[in-house]
């Protein structure tokens, strides 16, 4: 005979209980994810060493020229691949 019950998690232990009533796994999910954020903040301002204002400054020019360079170079070699490609099916054409 097939358990059925029609107590919905109420009058007996089931193997399989009902997630809404016996278990909270949305509170446990809520506490784990506060307790995250609590331990990440605390990480973050006891145990990094940031650089200072005057370094980061540094570096942020640093990058912001680096990446300018790197655009002209990109620009550059796609200005003269489409130049060869363009003579190279004009050629193909005559």
């Amino acid at each position: 005979r097939a358990l059925v019950s029609k107590t919905r998690c109420r009058e007996f232990e089931s193997l399989n209980p009902c997630s809404r009533h016996n278990n909270p796994s949305w509170a446990k999910k809520f506490d784990t994810m506060i307790n995250y954020i609590k331990e990440s903040y605390n990480e973050l301002k006891n145990h990094v060493t940031w650089t200072s204002w005057s370094e980061a400054q540094k570096l942020t020019v640093v990058v912001a020229v680096f990446s300018v360079v790197l655009a002209l170079a990109i620009w550059g070699v796609d200005t003269v691949f489409s130049k060869v490609v363009g003579q190279y099916f004009e050629w193909i054409k005559s």
